[in-house]
């Protein structure tokens, strides 16, 4: 499902950068492409954080502070990409949009799969 989800990522945020690079947006089309990166890699260490807690006896404090360093580390990277200025906050915003609305798509559509 991972797999799924990064390449459907992937190519929707290349048709974003795209659309964003025939509209005359170069800077933001670098922007949504950060955005969606981080966006997709922190789904990817959710999904790891989240199959090593469901494969775990009990909960390990470790998993938990592992789930706050994540976030953390994602917003420190938004962070000084915006600081830096070498990322605008609406590219950021739209890249990690399309990330997030594939994420959910793909799991509506293979949620109504059989296994």
């Amino acid at each position: 499902m991972i797999k799924t989800v990064a390449v459907a990522t992937l190519a929707a945020l290349v048709a974003a950068v795209v659309i964003s690079l025939a509209a005359g947006y170069g800077r933001m089309s670098l922007s949504i492409l950060l955005g969606g990166i981080v966006g997709l890699l922190n789904f990817v260490f959710l999904s790891k954080s989240i199959s090593g807690l469901l494969n775990a006896d009990n909960v390990a404090p470790v998993m938990l502070i592992f789930n706050m360093v994540r976030l953390i580390v994602v917003m420190g990277v938004l962070f000084v990409l915006i600081y830096l200025k070498l990322a605008e906050i609406i590219g950021l915003s739209i890249g990690l949009t399309v990330s997030f609305l594939v994420v959910m798509a793909t799991g509506y559509i293979g949620s109504g799969k059989k296994s």
